[in-house]
């Protein structure tokens, strides 16, 4: 894997098997945002494999975390997905994707599919939004007050989603 990270988008998941549809509709709100759905139907496959791995693997009655990451590295798009899980084993790889396993220090393991961007681009040329330096969409609570989404955000999520379903 390269070193330099341009763009990373992560969601984190109980380890159930509604993980892997949450995982695939996170997979195509970010690959639209980064003007990368021609490889749409590549890098959700991919990382339904990872995390339905993930969920095969764990404990129904005590389902695991997992955190998936979609990374954009100078030529290639990275999927990892972080787990508690023990005993790293990789998934098998399909034609153009590199797969490894990393166990973490702290315990369990990231899995990761390196995929390779279209058309010759590198991170650098994708085109991605623009963002506002806040980490989270919603404000942190300081008083224990009910905090709301920000509605410009849900408008753009529900816009989007909208447009799928045509």
């Amino acid at each position: 894997m390269s070193a330099h990270t341009t763009q990373m988008d992560d969601l984190r998941l109980v380890a159930q098997p509604s993980a892997v549809p949450c995982a695939e509709l996170f997979v195509r709100v970010i690959l639209a945002d980064w003007s990368l759905l021609p490889m749409l139907d590549q890098v959700t496959s991919a990382t339904g494999r990872l995390v339905g791995a993930v969920v095969d693997e764990g404990t129904p009655s005590a389902p695991a975390f997992l955190t998936v990451r979609l990374r954009l590295r100078e030529d290639a798009l990275v999927i990892e997905v972080d787990d508690d899980l023990p005993d790293p084993a990789p998934p098998r790889s399909r034609r153009g994707e590199r797969i490894g396993v990393v166990p973490n220090p702290a315990g369990g393991r990231t899995t990761w599919c390196e995929l390779p961007l279209p058309g010759g681009l590198n991170a650098g040329e994708v085109r991605l939004p623009h963002r506002k330096e806040r980490r989270t969409l919603v404000d942190e609570p300081v008083t224990g007050e009910p905090v709301a989404a920000d509605p410009a955000v849900l408008e753009r999520l529900l816009d989007r989603m909208g447009n799928w379903s045509g």
